[in-house]
């Protein structure tokens, strides 16, 4: 069972007016190992624990969004075989999030932008952030949508979650 101090994390009022907020989280000490010697299962194990009641994972978002099902992914993207993403909002899924794995000080492109789905000119554009960086951010349901850039040099590692109140037909 993990403490989350909520009194340090971004307002909920900010999350509504950006769609997404981003803040340092620490990985826990097992997490930062199995990510340093890139053991993706163990790192996938932890993730879908961390994403249970009463741990990290959950205990943040849910100071955000209610979930009862969540979906993750390890997203590893190489300068060599990447393309740009495209513009999308994660369908029926709540709130989504990205827990940065990035390590490499070379990484070139592979932004996360963001936008309301209403106004394309309100645009944000993160730059990959650091590693143990959590961005948390509004889905279509909520009128925003993104997409990740390509990128040019280097490798982008991340954690990519969706969190639903429902579970997905394809669940």
């Amino acid at each position: 069972m993990t403490t989350i101090d909520k009194a340090i994390l971004p307002s909920k009022s900010e999350l509504s007016e950006l769609g997404f907020i981003k803040f340092h989280l620490p990985f826990p000490s097992e997490f930062k190992e199995v990510v340093n010697t890139c053991n993706w299962e163990v790192v996938d194990q932890l993730v879908s624990r961390y994403l249970t009641k009463g741990e990290i994972l959950h205990s943040i978002i849910t100071h955000y969004q209610a979930f009862n099902f969540s979906e993750h992914i390890i997203a590893i993207r190489d300068a060599a075989t990447d393309e740009d993403g495209i513009w999308h909002d994660d369908g029926s899924r709540e709130i989504a999030f990205t827990w940065s794995l990035n390590d490499d000080d070379q990484l070139e492109g592979g932004e996360l932008l963001f936008r309301p789905k209403s106004d394309s000119s309100l645009l944000e554009i993160i730059s990959p952030p650091p590693r143990e960086t959590l961005i948390i951010f509004l889905t279509g349901k909520s009128g925003f949508e993104h997409k990740v850039n390509q990128v040019i040099k280097g490798r982008r590692k991340t954690i990519a979650g969706w969190c639903s109140l429902e579970k997905p037909l394809w669940a």
